[in-house]
This record gives structure tokens, sequence and C-alpha cells, in this order.
């Protein structure tokens, strides 16, 4: 089973899907128990705007009901993108009668956005490019809604960028040294905290280095203190082998309350961090999800990574893992 995971995805594999471009049209995906796909279906713009509006939607909400649809995603293509935009609400309005939960997007010259959504992180002015599509027919849909991380005001957001761009400009004095600080960084923020955009704004920074990254998900694992050493001087050591065990799962059960701390520091981090900086706190918020045994909101937090950086390693590691680890249906 092919797994979709997330909304650009299904974007780019929506012609797949329907095999032909969609143009001029509202398609809309039927989601069924447990995110499996079921119909897909396009009706013309006009459909949905013109004199025959109230028949098509009457139509539309009544095959969801027959489908037994959970959740239904909703995708305009229209030259005019207002109107585009008041066709997919005029479907999601009727979809609201027999579906919980109805999903909505727009897709013009490339690029993809949520036309009622107003946070820069997922939808950032212009909106985000259609990634190529993966080979193969995709049939299930396996995000789970957004798992929690608004925006900071903008304000806010602005004065951790800079401090990003501060600390990783010091990585150029030298970079063993910079990669130690920014590790006592994160460790002074899990033991003491860490409010403001500067000190956010440093610890996102420091995670977008890979090798702080590995370590702070080292630290994690009690007794992982030359693991650490090792993942931070890049060596492929047996202590992080001890430490992660098979299959990058931790070896022995990480701390709760340790755990609970970090992913705070990271949604916090997330919510400030520059948009070029977010895959990898997503990313990581995804593999702790993985090793709580929550594969759901694992897949949401991986597809926010991927929706910033498309071929981000982790997230797609992450992805991968559990789908081999998925028992076959």
């Amino acid at each position: 089973m092919t797994t979709i995971t997330g909304p650009g995805e299904l974007v780019s594999l929506l012609p797949t899907l329907l095999g032909f471009q969609p143009r001029e049209s509202v398609v809309t995906v039927l989601l069924r128990e447990r995110g499996a796909v079921g119909a897909i279906l396009r009706l013309d713009v006009w459909d949905l705007l013109g004199d025959v509006a109230a028949d098509s939607t009457h139509d539309l909400a009544r095959i969801a009901m027959r489908e037994g649809a959970r959740r239904a995603v909703v995708v305009g293509y229209a030259e005019d993108e207002d109107e585009g935009c008041l066709a997919v609400a005029t479907a999601a309005v009727a979809l609201e009668e027999t579906v919980a939960e109805v999903e909505t997007w727009i897709v013009a010259d490339g690029r993809y956005y949520c036309p009622s959504c107003e946070d820069p992180r997922c939808c950032p002015p212009g909106g985000r490019t259609v990634p190529a599509a993966r080979p193969g027919a995709a049939s299930a849909w396996a995000v789970a809604p957004d798992p929690g991380a608004s925006r900071a005001p903008a304000r806010e957001r602005r004065l951790a960028s800079r401090a990003a761009g501060r600390w990783e400009d010091r990585a150029a004095k030298g970079l063993e040294e910079w990669r130690d600080a920014s590790v006592r960084h994160w460790r002074v923020a899990l033991d003491a905290g860490a409010t403001g955009p500067a000190p956010l704004g440093r610890l996102a920074a420091a995670l977008g280095d890979v090798r702080v990254r590995d370590a702070l998900l080292l630290m994690l694992v009690p007794g992982s203190a030359r693991a650490v050493r090792d993942a931070l001087a890049g060596r492929d050591s047996p202590a992080i082998a001890k430490a992660l065990g098979a299959g990058m799962r931790p070896s022995r059960p990480p701390d709760p309350g340790r755990v609970d701390r970090v992913t705070d520091l990271l949604v916090a981090v997330l919510e400030h961090a520059p948009e070029r900086l977010c895959a990898a706190p997503a990313a990581t918020l995804g593999v702790i999800a993985w090793w709580e045994d929550d594969p759901d909101v694992a897949r949401a937090w991986c597809a926010i990574a991927l929706d910033h950086d498309p071929g981000y390693r982790l997230a797609l590691l992450v992805l991968a893992l559990m789908d081999a680890a998925e028992p076959p249906r």
C-alpha cells in the first residue's frame, strides 16, 4: 500500500490518479476509515457556480455519504483563482453536511495553497511549489491533522530569524567549537527552558546542523553521553549503535520528562524558525512521535518537514521505516 504523506504529494499525484491533468475543475478525494482513498470525483468549476450548482452539490454530498467518507480533500484548478476558490468553498459547504472533516486546496501555476489558511508556515505567500510525483499509484492517505504548531507573531519570527542568522555566521569561525556550543545551548534549554525569539532562533540554527540534530536525539536516550560525543564528531560508532539499537529505535526508553521538555521546545522552535530551518525541528518531532508509537502524529510531523524541504532525509527515513514496519493489510 502506497502512502501519501501530505497535501503537496496528493496534489502531485492527482493527475496520475485521474489519468489526465485537471483544468477548470474541482476534484474531490473521499477518504474512508484509516485514510483509504475512496471515490475521486471531478466537477467543472461552473457546475458549482452556475444554475446547476444546487444539483451538483446535492449529488456530491450524497455520494460522500454513500461512500462512508470520513474525510474529504477538495482541490480546485482554475485560471481565475477567485472563481476556483468560490467553487471549492461551495463544494466544501455541501460536503460538510455528510463528512466530518473537509480540507480545501487551490492549484495554480504549479503551486498550491489552502484558500482559508493564514499561517505562512503552511501557506507562504504565493503558495508552495507542487512537488514532483512519486512513481506508482497511491491508495491511502496517512497524514493526521496538523499535530499542533502555529506560527509566532511576525515580529517575533523576524527577531528569531536574525538570531538564527547570527548564530549560523559563528560557525565559520570554527565548526567543531560551534557544534559543541550548539549542543550546550540545547542542554541549557532542556534544563532551564528557553523563552523569547532570540534563544529559539539560536536553537533552530543549531538544529539545522545534522550532527547537532542527531546529538539532540541521542541526548534523550539514558546513558548515551559517549554516543552524543561521537555524533558530534561524525563517527558512526558502536556507542551510537548501542544507544539506538536496531532500526534507529532507542535501546533504552527515553526519560518521559525529558521527552516532554524537548517536544515543547521543538514546537516553540518550529513556531519561531524561519522557513528554511523548519524541516529539522518538524522531522525531529516525527522521530520522537515514532519512538512513542504514535505513527499518525509521526507522519504528520514528517509531512510538515517535507513540505518545507521535500528531500529532507530524516523525514523520508522515518516514513520508510514506518512503512516497512506496518503489517500488510
